[in-house]
């Protein structure tokens, strides 16, 4: 139950968004002297998010202090690299690596996607790092791919062409994700009336939780992870600008490492929830009616996280 409390208040959270107006400023900067270039996030437009509480707020700003060090590290490293110190590029890939880590803690990287599909679903610990690897790769690389494509179309716009292509497929993305969450709660009710109307016939049956199928797995996994991530494009682009398309790869590759990490923590610590729920429950008379529920639980948790990402979306448009 505090794990579930933990999801729903993270994503709860206002996802964070880029300012286009001021990204495309310092992208123009970047284009004339990519050495003086800072990977520094523009401050963030008020919007008509939610409020969230004090605690949830200190989390983010701690989480947020950290990235802005890290991104200072970044661009530090890179410049050292640019001007021929490559034996900087250690320390650039520790530092893509713990701010992976650390930026996946924030909302909006399918950390409530991945807990509540293995509620709702009994699962195998490769399945749970499959569906937090997948989440994380594919939105990876979604971003490298679409920022790579503007880049050698738009050249200096190319990060206000990609905050507007990468708002119009979170719209298409956090709907299905809201879908699949209505998907598992009709599940839980079919269920649920199998089971009444069982025991209205008199019949019996053993009690089987609902199993992780991997074409399952797989479509989560596109469906949530086919947002583009905006901190990857950041520092890729950085690189782009710098000449350095080798290291804007590399450095994506690593950052996507340190993410996996982290959502693929959550979807253990889900199976591990899952499996105790099965275990707990197995010999009771009341298995059957647990199991609905846990599939319910997920799919709620499930529709919750999108709709709340959705509304988000639109209050940053405001």
């Amino acid at each position: 139950m505090v794990l579930l409390v933990a999801i729903a208040a993270d994503a709860a959270v206002k996802k964070k968004r880029f300012d286009i107006g001021a990204v495309g400023d310092s992208v123009t900067t970047s284009v004339e002297a990519p050495a003086d270039v800072s990977m520094e996030k523009p401050a963030e437009t008020p919007s008509k998010a939610p409020a969230v509480s004090e605690s949830s707020r200190s989390f983010l700003s701690i989480i947020s202090s950290a990235q802005k060090t890290l991104r200072e590290k970044m661009t530090a490293a890179i410049t050292a690299m640019k001007n021929g110190e490559w034996g900087a590029i250690w320390k650039f890939l520790l530092i893509c690596l713990v701010y992976g880590m650390l930026h996946a803690l924030g909302p909006g990287h399918g950390k409530s996607i991945v807990v509540g599909y293995f509620i709702a679903r009994h699962g195998r610990w490769r399945q749970g790092v499959a569906l937090g690897a997948g989440i994380t790769v594919v939105h990876t690389l979604s971003a490298v791919v679409l920022l790579f494509v503007l880049y050698a179309i738009f050249k200096a716009t190319v990060f206000p062409a990609f905050e507007t292509g990468r708002m119009g497929v979170e719209k298409a993305s956090y709907a299905l994700v809201m879908l699949t969450g209505i998907l598992l709660i009709v599940i839980a009710a079919r269920d649920f009336w199998k089971q009444r109307n069982s025991a209205g016939n008199g019949e019996a049956s053993e009690a089987l939780p609902p199993v992780a199928r991997w074409r399952e797995i797989i479509g989560v996994a596109a469906i949530t992870g086919i947002v583009p991530c905006p901190a990857v494009a950041l520092i890729v682009l950085f690189c782009l600008l710098n000449s350095m398309v080798a290291l804007a790869l590399l450095g994506a590759g690593v950052i996507c490492v340190g993410m996996t990490i982290t959502n693929v923590a959550f979807g253990i610590m889900a199976i591990a929830l899952r499996k105790g729920i099965d275990v707990g429950s197995k010999h009771s008379r009341f298995a059957a009616k647990i199991y609905t529920a846990a599939t319910f639980a997920g799919g709620l948790l499930i529709f919750v996280s999108g709709l709340l990402l959705f509304g988000n979306l639109f209050a940053g448009q405001v």
